[in-house]
């Protein structure tokens, strides 16, 4: 009764599915395509359920859905699990519900209660490379039909999380069908589906946790002193972590998201509940079982409560640590521009250190100069002495008498000579006026 492996889907499954395989136009799409739906009836009629895995053209689930006479509020829903590139709609959530009663305007004489809304839960990925996320979220729609007068419920189940198709599959196969929970309470799916998103949750969470403690490990054995550096402190190892807390960071909030998601939809399934409990006589069996019934939704509201709160102290922990990151590294940068300051002090100390050295050899070469100055003209009389220049006259011994040739050349060289230093002398008067105008003005050389 479970669909054969040999076979697309199981004909038995509603009237509805084997009314498409007389249309003209394809209704059923590869298998490789993206677009599947699940279609599981149950009846109290022989065979007593039918279960399909239908990889259906969406022209075809529209067939499928006028079959069904489903409610115009699937329409939007179904739009979720259209052929995209990327399969999830994490944004978009809703509920609507739609109940026909008789004309005394009790539950005991309903015809029909419709119900739609999207499942967000977590989910294990395939085929992931070693160390990456395995976990990703999932849509799921969930879309019931209770038909009293046909005595028929019919789903409609698109990406079903895969902890709630085993359990349905296997209560329906060793139920034999007729005597499962899901035929007997149709109350039950939803129960399923609303509580069993928690364990998938929790291992999410989890490993969040998991992934944000190993980097505050490495926050912490990270250094700041330029001197002590390790591994952990090198630019691509620093850069890489704050990627990873960003990721990590994102995946929380959309947990987050799809806890509160969740959350909405469940008030909003309790207060259509709370409704249909008073159009319901008192300690009526239908009363029974909306009251049993609004007691597990409001179950998995909690549940769902104490999941944002972990999924949020999650978050916090990773602000925690990005926080930590970021003043480790401020901290960092500032040893550096801490040794990078006493690096340059040093080196301008060195440099007004060889700038006084070169001012003291200044005044060595001034001095110099000026002895030049001195000794070299006693230089030239001891030299034009000792050539015959100039000598002691014969009859007066303490006159000098000069060449011609000595009194032309000192009559060229002293004019030149006098120059030279009345030029020299400027020099240093300018340089001199030009330095105490910086000093005056603040800027002066150190």
């Amino acid at each position: 009764m479970w669909p054969l492996p040999n076979t697309q889907y199981d004909v038995r499954a509603a009237s509805a599915a084997e009314s498409l395989e007389h249309g003209q136009e394809k209704v059923f799409s590869d298998p490789k395509e993206r677009f599947e739906i699940e279609v599981a009836e149950v009846t109290s009629k022989e065979p007593a359920y039918g279960w399909s895995h239908l990889p259906i053209t969406k022209p075809g689930a529209i067939k499928l859905l006028s079959a069904l006479r489903a409610f115009p509020e699937l329409y939007q829903y179904i739009s979720a699990f259209s052929n995209r590139t990327f399969p999830r709609d994490e944004g978009f959530a809703g509920f609507d519900s739609h109940t026909t009663i008789g004309g005394d305007e009790i539950w005991t004489s309903f015809e029909n209660i419709e119900s739609c809304y999207l499942l967000k839960y977590i989910d294990r990925r395939d085929g992931i490379k070693q160390g990456a996320n395995p976990w990703a979220i999932r849509n799921a729609l969930i879309y019931q039909k209770v038909n009293r007068i046909d005595i028929r419920t019919s789903h409609l189940l698109a990406r079903l999380p895969t902890a709630v198709s085993r359990l349905l599959g296997t209560s329906l196969r060793e139920s034999g069908g007729g005597d499962s929970v899901f035929v007997q309470d149709w109350s039950h799916l939803h129960t399923t589906c609303f509580s069993n998103i928690k364990d998938n949750l929790r291992q999410f969470i989890n490993y969040l946790d998991h992934e944000i403690t190993d980097l505050l490990h490495r926050v912490i054995m990270a250094g700041v002193e330029p001197e002590k550096l390790n591994e952990f402190d090198k630019l691509q190892s620093t850069a890489r972590d704050f990627k990873d807390l960003q990721y990590l960071s994102d995946q929380i909030r959309r947990v987050i998201s799809i806890l509160e998601l969740n959350i909405l939809t469940l008030e909003t399934f309790q207060k259509k509940v709370q409704h249909l409990i008073t159009l319901s006589p008192r300690a009526s069996p239908q009363a029974v079982v909306l009251e049993s019934f609004l007691e597990n939704l409001a179950r998995c509201h909690t549940e769902h409560q104490f999941g944002l709160l972990n999924a949020s102290s999650v978050l916090k922990r990773a602000n925690a640590t990005s926080d930590q990151l970021r003043d480790t590294v401020s901290m960092r940068n500032g040893e550096f521009n801490k040794t990078s300051t006493e690096m340059t002090s040093r080196n301008t100390s060195a440099m007004c250190h060889l700038a006084n050295k070169s001012e003291r050899e200044a005044h060595i070469l001034k001095t110099l100069t000026v002895l030049a100055l001195v000794f070299v003209p006693a230089g030239f009389v001891a030299d034009f002495l000792q050539m015959g220049f100039v000598s002691l006259k014969q009859e007066s011994p303490m006159q000098w008498s000069a060449t011609p040739d000595l009194k032309i050349y000192a009559i060229l060289s002293i004019p030149l000579i006098s120059l030279t230093m009345l030029i020299y002398a400027m020099v240093e008067m300018v340089q001199r006026l030009k330095e105490r105008k910086l000093e005056a003005n603040g800027h002066g050389v150190v």
